[in-house]
């Protein structure tokens, strides 16, 4: 099956943040923790393609491309542009589901892939954290970024899991920096592929736990 993965992922490509485009203030408030009183501020998106219900941020709201692409066209040069586009397009070509998520505020997207069902190993996802790490190297000049992993970890077995890896990509010269965080999640013979963008690092678990698949 790491296979199967390797033909899914290899392709990709990671444009530069949003947000580190535009010297995104490093203070700003994460809305994405729990309040003071452990409440939890999200919304549930329905995945009609394999009735899976998605728990996020309430921030991220659904978008077309087409709405995405208007939005990038004001943020982005040329090249990042292209960049990000042809990534969308990418993960749009997969088999399967795909739905794709702005938060304005934070400048950050959330890219969804509802695929057949996919089980994953723990030793397969060793071998996927290799292949991210390499999929960040080929979209980025090593010389100019410093990727390094923030972490990674499994939880379950091959038919129920939960696959987490967090890389930081980050440009000393320009000061900036931005995350990239993966999520596999397998249950009930059902499989999505999460990635989210975003300037900075925002935890994201206790959404994902929330999934109902």
């Amino acid at each position: 099956m790491i296979k199967h993965i390797i033909y899914i992922f290899s392709g990709l490509l990671l444009a530069l943040s949003l947000g580190s485009c535009l010297g995104m203030d490093k203070e700003i408030k994460d809305w994405w923790e729990r309040d003071e009183d452990g409440k939890l501020y999200g919304t549930y998106h329905f995945l009609d393609d394999r009735g899976i219900k998605l728990y996020l941020p309430e921030e991220f709201k659904k978008t077309s491309i087409a709405e995405y692409q208007i939005v990038l066209d004001t943020l982005l040069d040329k090249k990042a542009y292209n960049i990000e586009i042809d990534r969308i397009n990418e993960m749009q070509e997969m088999e399967g589901g795909f739905h794709l998520f702005f938060d304005k505020y934070s400048l950050s997207t959330c890219t969804v892939n509802s695929v057949d069902f996919m089980p994953m190993s723990k030793e397969e996802a060793q071998q996927f954290v290799g292949i991210i790490r390499a999929s960040n190297e080929r979209s980025f000049n090593t010389k100019e970024f410093t990727i390094e992993k923030l972490g990674a970890k499994y939880n379950g077995n091959s038919k129920e899991h939960v696959f987490k890896c967090v890389f930081m990509i980050s440009n000393e010269k320009l000061n900036n920096e931005f995350y990239n965080t993966t999520y596999v999640v397998t249950s009930n013979d059902k499989t999505v592929l999460i990635q989210i963008t975003s300037p900075y690092k925002g935890n994201f678990d206790p959404f994902i736990t929330n999934i109902n698949m």
